[in-house]
């Protein structure tokens, strides 16, 4: 399991592989209190993910967006 944290109440996390596929999207509803979304290493399809380097892009209205990465090693 993956966890972002310190996320803005509402906001749309999406992980992508480095060529750019979509590998799922999270939509994060939470409270101040509440500011953590898990993901569990799933794409969209139901199928386990590979190991190696992920993109995430993050995007929160009226607040912008960030983008980073992650690496997961099995």
């Amino acid at each position: 399991r993956l966890w972002f944290m310190n996320l803005p109440p509402e906001c749309t996390i999406r992980i992508y592989t480095t060529r750019g596929y979509l590998i799922d999207t999270i939509e994060h509803s939470g409270t101040e209190s509440n500011s953590a979304a898990s993901w569990d290493l799933v794409s969209k399809d139901g199928m386990d993910i590979a190991y190696g380097i992920y993109i995430y892009h993050i995007e929160a209205p009226n607040i912008g967006e960030k983008i980073g990465k992650f690496a997961v090693i099995k």
